[in-house]
């Protein structure tokens, strides 16, 4: 008895531990910028982007910005990016060597001039969705 007791005790802990971390992230995956709004965003500004590496250059990853059509389906825009990846940059869902050329990462970051994004985090999700 005190064993179920110690058990039920330790799931009730669990359960109500994971009620904060499940409201913090919402419903689904984030949303990236819509190529529209990353034209329009400004110098300073915090960018949540889905690109593939074209091209890696020392910390430099010449990039092609997605549109997402949805959680699992991105495609190509055509358009350029070029994202700072100083090393430490932290990388979710996958290694420093996963940011490597033919990629898909989403890149959170701050945008220093048009078409060029200092990234902050990656989240390397290459795996998990499909480019056309």
């Amino acid at each position: 008895m005190r064993e179920y007791f110690g058990a039920l005790t330790i799931a009730v802990v669990l359960a109500s531990n994971a009620v904060p971390a499940l409201a913090q992230m919402g419903h689904g995956p984030p949303l990236p910028m819509t190529p529209a709004q990353f034209s329009q965003a400004a110098s300073g500004q915090s960018v949540q982007i889905e690109v593939r590496i074209r091209g890696v250059n020392r910390s430099t990853l010449e990039a092609e910005l997605l549109a997402r059509e949805s959680d699992s389906t991105l495609r190509l825009t055509g358009q350029s990016v070029s994202v700072f990846f100083p090393d430490g940059t932290p990388v979710v869902m996958g290694v420093p060597s996963d940011v490597a050329s033919g990629a898909v990462l989403f890149v959170y970051g701050i945008l220093t001039k048009p078409g060029h994004v200092d990234a902050k985090r990656v989240v390397v999700v290459t795996k998990v969705v499909t480019v056309r």
